[in-house]
């Protein structure tokens, strides 16, 4: 028991840090966050409608990551102290093909190879490929074929609901994992059911009430001028740094007022942190802010010639 505790918070701790928006690599940074619940072990997360099925209807975004050996936690059997720690553990064998294999692998219109059932707003799914009779000797599932590279010895499955404007919302966990302890042992199940309310939450803040809605998410670049604000950096700083001129760090940051419903440095951090509520306001509704008002920086002077370094 006490071991699930610090592991569900340890875990916990991870997934407090996604960014509080979307960004292309949303699931991949989540996925990361969850592979400290079993060490060695790989991670899918995928946002999108799926059906009682199990087959998915719309697919929105879909990560992947594989744990670090540094961010392990375990308990000393002898002694009953937890530690966390990465001595003398092997680290996951898994390379950026084999991630993007699995990212590629859930598809729309496709069976995702387990089978979910119907989960109302709020309600959670936890189990595993063995449970659930997948590791068996029938036909190998699209669950399965996914993870046979791995040689996983045990899947540990999640699912919660999203809300959003269409039913059938959900974000789908798999935890392939090739420590045989895990077959045997709730621990992973009870953290996992405890931490999906959290993903849950983190997930609805950064993605919104609507599935098609991807022109708010973030490009690489406008994330990156994003986390500089955070920080506390004005804009003649953040060009200077990225190697870009000031008129193009303007650009971004007008882009992410729009994209976030901000309209001043506070919104965009507390956006950013995710300490706001999701995005209910059209994008394209909100006004064109003057970037003079909300960073207190110079703003490119009227009949000056823009260059741009993009």
């Amino acid at each position: 028991m006490k071991v699930a505790a610090v592991l569900t918070s340890y875990v916990m701790e991870g997934l407090c840090r996604l960014p509080g928006v979307a960004t292309l690599d949303w699931c991949d940074r989540a996925a990361a966050a969850l592979s400290r619940i079993s060490h060695p072990s790989c991670v899918m997360v995928s946002l999108g409608r799926v059906d009682a099925k199990g087959f998915v209807v719309n697919l929105e975004l879909a990560g992947a990551a594989a744990s670090d050996p540094h961010h392990r936690i375990s308990v000393e059997e002898s002694s009953g102290r937890t530690f966390i720690g990465g001595q003398g553990v092997a680290p996951a064998c898994a390379s950026p093909a084999d991630l993007d294999r699995v990212r590629e692998s859930v598809l729309a219109g496709e069976w995702i190879g387990w089978n979910i059932g119907q989960l109302n707003e709020g309600l959670w799914f936890v189990a595993t490929a063995s449970q659930q009779g997948l590791l068996g000797t029938r036909g190998p599932s699209p669950l399965v074929k996914r993870w046979e590279w791995l040689g996983a010895s045990e899947i540990l499955l999640g699912a919660i609901s999203i809300p959003g404007t269409q039913p059938g919302r959900m974000l789908i966990v798999e935890i392939a994992s090739t420590d045989p302890a895990m077959r045997e042992s709730a621990r992973q199940q009870a953290v996992l059911a405890a931490i999906l309310p959290l993903l849950r939450h983190r997930v609805a803040n950064a993605f919104g009430p609507d599935s098609e809605d991807k022109h708010r998410w973030l490009t690489p670049r406008e994330e990156l001028v994003l986390w500089h604000l955070v920080a506390g950096k004005k804009v003649p700083q953040i060009a200077a740094e990225l190697h870009r001129s000031v008129y193009t760090v303007h650009d971004h940051v007008k882009s992410l007022h729009r994209k976030l419903n901000a309209s001043n440095r506070g919104q965009l951090v507390s956006r950013a942190l995710g300490h706001l509520g999701p995005l209910s306001i059209d994008a394209e509704m909100i006004p064109m802010v003057e970037t003079r008002n909300l960073l207190a920086d110079e703003p490119p002077a009227k009949g000056k010639p823009i260059k741009s370094a993009r």
